[in-house]
């Protein structure tokens, strides 16, 4: 089963790993004799925010969609329990960071309760929202 939170030397480990990546980055931006000295630390700083931006995104729409597909082709209403289609849906994500990338999000519409919904597969982390598996009782 995969782990929901990473330690911290698995964060640093993968942090070791993609700074690897700055010497193919490093010759992608300046070829295999480096930047030279007409290149100030300015530019350098905007290849290496570049690149750290595009690794950000990359990471997480692979991960998002790995995640989706782990959903199968239909899920139950949280409210009734009929199962319904998964479909995708288009939508704009920004990140910590500013990044920003276009999610497939999975949701799902349930024509009994006419309500859209995107159930979570397993339930939240503590501190983290999720949706309510049952209809909320009428406030008084």
């Amino acid at each position: 089963m995969p782990r929901r939170q990473l330690s911290p030397q698995d964060l640093q480990d993968i942090r070791d790993f993609a700074a690897q990546w700055g010497k193919i980055i490093a010759r992608q931006a300046f070829g295999e004799a480096g930047p030279g000295t007409a290149v100030d630390f300015q530019a350098m700083e905007d290849v290496a925010r570049a690149a750290a931006a595009g690794v950000a995104e990359g990471t997480l729409a692979v991960l998002l969609q790995q995640q989706a597909d782990t959903l199968g082709t239909q899920q139950p209403c949280p409210d009734c329990g009929r199962l319904c289609t998964v479909r995708t849906a288009q939508r704009p994500l920004t990140f910590h960071g500013g990044g920003q990338l276009s999610q497939r999000e999975p949701v799902c519409h349930c024509p009994d309760c006419r309500r859209d919904f995107f159930p979570p597969t397993d339930p939240a982390a503590p501190g983290r929202p999720r949706l309510q598996p049952h209809r909320v009782a009428d406030d008084r």
